[in-house]
């Protein structure tokens, strides 16, 4: 009885056992059945919804090109340099931990395996040297290797912030190097984008500056246009991956990494990405005024200083070169300084012309450029300090060789005898037509409204008359001379000629500040006797026979008998028909206006020998008539553009420009040197093949540093410099047996 009990029991559980079996069996199949059948499109759905997403993508912003079709800010990847140097376990092919030999202690490796390591440690430090130059391979090498023989080496070190991609890509293909560099930190990538400016730092406060690092934060014409140039962002849709990155899809399909981007935007939320926009700058003319501007700053020490040209009819501003000494001894663009708007400072001589103005439309009384005015010096009240004029002996002179002279007590005598009752009148029209106000420009740039002092005091009314106790910024006196050249008619400056919209540019139209600040004759009688300042004034340092200049000099003491001035230069050229206009100031030099002069005249130079327009071969061809009737015991003196060694493609464009006979240049090589005219009026010569010595240091004699710079640098050498002008002498001197490392050092003179 107790046999069979158990055997029943037995038989229960087992018949139990099969129940339940059979039971989940169903329960299991039932599920299957209603995933698959019943509720399958809901669960599809879920899974869709977990595997994609529609994910935030940023538009493409927009380049900011030049006039003359170059691009000068777009957008390039940039990469933060990170390695993975942590030990890891070895594993053999089978996945198993190894072990050193004979002994129990695992085995450790790192991401890049010593062997590879070490055979291209120093052209990973060679390319991070190419791309930050102020650092060396070896300071590169000290760092790396530092990092990876630490105690505890890190899983993910950073070595460098906004290497190129093209660099960080280099890295990444070196053999057994992929692995060791890193990808994504804190689940970001280390791939981002980066505002990039082809020139560097040339017309970058004009272009603008990002001022933030996580966001995008401009200045310049980069934050006026943002709107136009950011687009506006979309989202995509995109798929996970198994490792948890996010890749955009088509409609039903995944990309893989070589398709074309391609993607569903969201209704309502589409990419747009951002237009292009075309600056009035133009980089011919913009290197020439930057190098000049740079020279003539550092030969006079000056802390800071700026060149404008701006067309006459558009006031299209073609260069802004914004220079200011860092900390470091180098003149740069700074962001949130554009020395052009942001300085105010007393003008000095160049506001007499404002004043002239103001007295010709004054319908009250005439002035005569013939009638005479007192020079030398003079008291004008028991109140006021004698006025002076620095190397004038009194006497009379004409209003028109009072201007020519730049005399203060001549311009004093005008007001004290016009207006000295009525000096709010003399200060009202003044302010009628000179831009005192903030103009508005198309630049995101701090621009303070000018000051002035009342003229109640004697002193400060005739301190205002020669351009004192008033506070004004280069572009605004820029934009006055610019509207005597366009015979009274004021325009706004602009830094923007127009936006990119389907391939086709849209120009901005051009906008008026002041319809006629002066009558037409006002205009032509001011530019007369500018052309004097030029022709016999305090400005015939640049006075030359190709084009004629209606310019003014102009020097204001930074502080009562400081020993430091400003000193500027303004006109405009070619002066019977005005085309551009041109300032160039400088700040705190020991010198006088025309010392800024021979920078407006490198600037002027260039404009003239680019624009067709402006032909000057038929005076070009005089002038070397009479250089070859004032031969002497020098011999020939030739009217062409003469260089001791130059790259032969720059040499022909200027004598295309200048319209000359360039077939004597030699194609034969990338670079010529001169060899002497071959035509009876000297302007057809011959510049012969120049051949770059091979295994010798170069002979740099006569180059200006431009092209000396060029000549060295391709040849491996370091080069530095002193002086300005061009090489008078070299170290180690030519024809020396070259050698890795190399340093050049030239010696500069006008």
């Amino acid at each position: 009885m107790q046999k069979n009990d158990r055997i029943t029991t037995r038989a229960k559980a087992g018949v139990l056992f099969l129940i339940l079996t059979v039971g989940f069996g169903v329960a299991i199949l039932w599920s299957a059945i209603k995933v698959t059948f019943v509720d399958g499109d809901m669960w599809r759905q879920r899974a869709e919804e977990l595997t994609k997403d529609y994910m935030p993508v940023k538009a493409t912003r927009g380049n900011i090109y030049s006039a003359d079709g170059k691009i000068m800010a777009t957008t390039v990847p940039e990469c933060d340099l990170y390695f993975d140097f942590s030990l890891k376990p070895a594993l053999d092919k089978q996945g198993n931990v190894k072990y050193k030999d004979g002994t129990r202690d695992t085995l450790y490796t790192t991401a890049i395996a010593d062997s590879n390591y070490i055979k291209y440690l120093d052209t990973v430090c060679q390319i991070l040297h190419e791309a930050f130059p102020d650092s060396s391979a070896a300071a590169f090498r000290r760092l790396i290797h530092a990092k990876r023989t630490a105690k505890k080496p890190g899983g993910c070190v950073r070595i460098k912030r906004h290497v190129p991609y093209s660099d960080w890509d280099r890295i990444c293909k070196l053999p057994g190097w992929r692995r060791g560099v890193v990808k994504y930190v804190d689940g970001k990538s280390v791939i981002h984008n980066k505002r990039f400016h082809t020139y560097g730092n040339m017309a970058e406060s004009t272009i603008g500056f990002n001022t933030s690092y996580l966001e995008e934060n401009y200045t310049g014409l980069e934050g006026y246009y943002d709107s136009i140039l950011r687009g506006r962002d979309g989202k995509v849709l995109c798929r996970r991956l198994t490792w948890g990155s996010w890749i955009p899809v088509r409609r039903g399909t995944t990309l893989t990494v070589s398709d074309s981007v391609v993607t569903d935007s969201v209704p309502g939320f589409p990419v747009i990405n951002g237009k292009s926009i075309v600056s009035t700058i133009d980089t011919r003319l913009q290197d020439i005024a930057h190098y000049s501007l740079e020279k003539a700053l550092m030969r006079y020490g000056s802390t800071a200083g700026c060149a404008i040209l701006m067309e006459v009819e558009t006031g299209n501003v073609m260069v802004c070169s914004s220079l200011i000494l860092d900390t470091t001894g180098r003149y740069e663009e700074l962001p949130y300084r554009n020395v052009a708007l942001t300085d105010l400072y007393e003008p000095g001589s160049i506001f007499k012309p404002v004043i002239l103005t103001a007295m010709y439309n004054d319908p009250s009384f005439s002035l005569d450029t013939a009638m005479l005015l007192p020079v030398g010096h003079k008291t004008f009240s028991k109140n006021s300090k004698t006025v002076v004029d620095h190397g004038l002996k009194d006497g009379l002179f004409p209003l028109w060789k009072a201007v020519a002279v730049s005399s203060n007590v001549a311009f004093c005598e005008l007001a004290w005898r016009y207006y000295n009752s009525r000096r709010d009148t003399l200060f009202s029209q003044v302010s009628s037509i000179f831009p005192f106000q903030k103009l508005d420009i198309d630049l995101v740039c701090k621009e303070y409204k000018s000051r002035t002092h009342k003229l109640t005091y004697d002193n400060d009314f005739l301190r205002f008359c020669y351009g004192y106790i008033s506070a004004v910024s280069p572009l605004r006196m820029a934009t006055f001379y610019n509207a005597l050249a366009n015979k009274g008619r004021m325009v706004k400056p602009r830094f923007c000629k127009g936006v990119i919209v389907d391939g086709e540019l849209e120009e901005l139209p051009v906008q008026v500040i002041n319809e006629s600040i002066c009558s037409e004759q006002t205009a032509l009688t001011l530019r007369d006797m500018l052309v004097g300042v030029v022709e016999g004034g305090t400005g015939d340092n640049i006075k030359n026979d190709t084009y004629s200049i209606a310019g003014k000099t102009g020097t204001a003491e930074t502080a009562p008998n400081a020993p430091t001035s400003n000193a500027t230069f303004v006109g405009f050229f070619p002066a019977d028909k005005p085309k551009y206009t041109c300032l160039v100031m400088m700040r705190d030099i020991k010198s006088f206006g025309r010392n800024a002069a021979p920078v407006f005249q490198d600037i002027a130079d260039c404009v003239v020998s680019l624009d067709k327009e402006l032909d000057c071969r038929p005076t070009m061809m005089k002038m070397a008539e009479m250089k070859r009737n004032q031969k002497g015991n020098k011999g020939m003196q030739y009217a062409l553009p003469t260089v001791s060694k130059a790259p032969q493609a720059e040499v022909r464009m200027v004598h295309k420009r200048l319209g000359l006979d360039y077939s004597n240049v030699t194609m034969q090589s990338p670079w010529c040197t001169f060899r002497e005219p071959v035509d009876s009026l000297g302007l057809r010569a011959e510049y012969v093949r120049y051949e770059i010595p091979e295994g010798q240091v170069p002979n740099c004699y006569g180059m200006t540093v431009k092209d000396a710079l060029l000549l060295c640098r391709s040849l491996g050498l370091d080069v530095s410099f002193e002086g300005y002008g061009k090489v008078v002498s070299q170290e180690p001197k030519a024809r020396t047996p070259l050698k890795k490392g190399m340093k050049v050092h030239l010696k500069l003179k006008p």
